[in-house]
């Protein structure tokens, strides 16, 4: 189910479920006659009714945006590639290969940094464990 399908789905539940708002709130008014009930129902068929022609302005709106979106999503995206389309030493693939560069260097410095973060943990552990002096309280498991 697409999105679009998906909101007008949605819209119309609000719909249905405003309208079966609205009548047990007539119906609670009928049995107790209090305002609160009276004015809740009304402005539930008032959102239910500014739900409807929100839907259709929606459905008339989206019309233009599935072919847009047909357009862009056209395998002519592809071609954005400079070395698989283009010309190997241009700027542009240079600039590729230097930003596929960069992203190694981050990501090895985060994981070196994880890395030396563990480390740390583990020889902070041992130095509190030889503090400790090895002694074990009552009731815990020695690994």
């Amino acid at each position: 189910m697409s999105l679009r399908a998906f909101h007008l789905l949605f819209i119309a539940v609000s719909v249905v479920l405003a309208a079966f708002f609205a009548a047990w709130a007539t119906s609670q008014y009928r049995a107790q006659h209090e305002i609160g009930y009276a004015l809740a129902g009304v402005a539930s068929v008032v959102a239910g009714g500014v739900l409807i022609v929100y839907g259709a302005a929606f459905q008339r709106k989206t019309r233009h945006l599935l072919v847009l979106l047909m357009v862009l999503g056209a395998p002519r995206a592809a071609f954005a590639c400079p070395v698989c389309f283009g010309r190997s030493d241009s700027p542009m693939a240079s600039a590729a290969n230097l930003s596929i560069l960069v992203m190694l260097i981050i990501t090895v410095g985060v994981l070196g940094a994880f890395a030396s973060f563990f480390i740390y943990l583990v020889r902070r552990a041992r130095i509190v464990a030889g503090r400790s002096g090895g002694t074990q309280q009552e009731g815990s498991v020695q690994c």
